[in-house]
């Protein structure tokens, strides 16, 4: 690596900064910054845990890339220099699994959901890292690895005495989205939100199953839910999260009962009450293309 490349590369940590939080006794976390990565962010764009027990360190989700993935690694060495034993990715996006190398260069055993698995093998992944090299910039170091524990029904996976639930809620956000249970905490990756747009183009997005799934995430018992990105919500995130979905499928299957085409649509949802909201103009009128597309497959 040339010397103007490792400078940038320094300059760009200082304008970006890992600093973990604590968050309980025993949980850190990395929050990321909104926006889609870039080189001026590095691609820090979400947010990672890491859960300290008396073996070793459980990380849930991987940050974007290698570069971030070994910089939180190495904070939360600071705090305890013991080994990275699993890493946990909530989905396959690429904020949540593209930084998974320098995990296993540690030793760490990668769990994931079982279509995360079959993502991988069956070339999709390739092709999405490819274009995400291409968009970004930031991707040209992601070695892309598949899980060594494949789960697609809920599992207790126990580490220094304490316990972690693992449990698929798919199809939601994603087919491959998982739920960590840690005492009274709730890891939920990308399906719940709080003033935060969420994502709703995934190809394999099912928004009438997710409604579901946050029903059923409402029902458990917990203080804090840690989500893929922003700061630790409680249970006004969950409605939060349903209200915009449940707005934007109720909005567009009106318009599309009275027989507008897309662009339409798209034109007279333009604005709403969510405007200004983080990731409204990267994501939201994506989410109305996607929400048409999916209404038709619900027919």
């Amino acid at each position: 690596m040339g010397k103007l490349v490792v400078l940038t590369l320094f300059l760009l940590s200082l304008a970006f900064p890992m600093e973990l939080k604590r968050v309980s006794e025993n949980i850190y976390m990395a929050k990321g910054g909104y926006g889609l990565p870039s080189k001026e962010n590095r691609g820090f764009i979400s947010n990672a845990y890491g859960v300290l027990t008396k073996e070793g360190w459980v990380v849930i989700d991987t940050l974007s890339t290698p570069e971030l993935a070994r910089e939180f690694i190495s904070e939360l060495k600071k705090i305890k220099d013991s080994p990275i034993l699993y890493v946990i990715a909530t989905h396959y996006h690429m904020d949540h699994w593209f930084g998974i190398a320098p995990y296993k260069e540690e030793g760490a055993k990668f769990i994931a959901h079982r279509n995360l698995k079959e993502f991988y093998e069956d070339g999709s992944a390739d092709m999405v890292l490819e274009g995400a090299k291409k968009a970004f910039g930031v991707f040209d170091e992601v070695k892309l690895l598949p899980p060594d524990v494949v789960v697609d029904s809920r599992v207790k996976l126990r580490v220094g005495g304490n316990t972690f639930e693992i449990i698929p809620m798919t199809p939601a956000h994603t087919n491959t989205d998982l739920v960590i249970r840690f005492g009274d905490t709730l890891f939920v990756g990308d399906l719940v939100s709080y003033k935060r747009i969420p994502f709703l183009g995934d190809r394999n997005v099912s928004t009438r199953a997710w409604l579901e799934v946050l029903d059923q995430i409402s029902k458990f018992r917990f203080k804090v839910l840690l989500g893929g990105h922003g700061d630790p919500m409680g249970v006004e995130a969950i409605r939060w999260t349903r209200e915009y979905i449940s707005f934007l499928r109720e909005r567009v299957r009106e318009m599309k009962d009275e027989g507008l085409f897309i662009d339409e649509i798209r034109e007279k949802l333009k604005d709403t009450p969510y405007k200004g909201l983080p990731m409204y103009e990267e994501f939201h009128l994506r989410n109305v293309y996607s929400l048409f597309n999916e209404l038709d497959m619900e027919l």
